[in-house]
């Protein structure tokens, strides 16, 4: 299902308004695993010892986390936290999105 969100600050700075599609359809289960294997499978050391420290970030009890979740996960759109997204995105490992609606 796709939903509009209206943003009013874009809005405002732009003097029209600006209105942005969001999918809210969930993301496969085989494109989470596939994803996570790809993450899992980075072999650079310095990379592991960081993702093993961030590996929970997200959950609500990772280092990254002050306890308060602003979304919840299943609607999370990125990684748990920048640091998982800034390695992830050097060695090339994707976010797993949704797949595209069938016309």
């Amino acid at each position: 299902m796709t939903r509009y969100e209206y943003d009013e600050e874009a809005s405002q700075r732009l003097h029209m308004d600006v209105v942005y599609e969001i999918d809210d359809r969930p993301t496969p289960v085989a494109r989470w695993v596939d994803a996570m294997r790809r993450l899992n499978s980075i072999d650079d050391p310095l990379a592991r010892r960081i993702l093993m420290l961030h590996r929970d970030c997200g959950s609500g009890s990772g280092a990254c986390d002050s306890g308060f979740e602003d979304e919840p996960i299943a609607q999370r759109v990125d990684w748990g936290c920048e640091t998982t997204s800034v390695i992830a995105n050097h060695f090339g490992v994707e976010y797993p999105a949704a797949p595209p609606e069938p016309d």
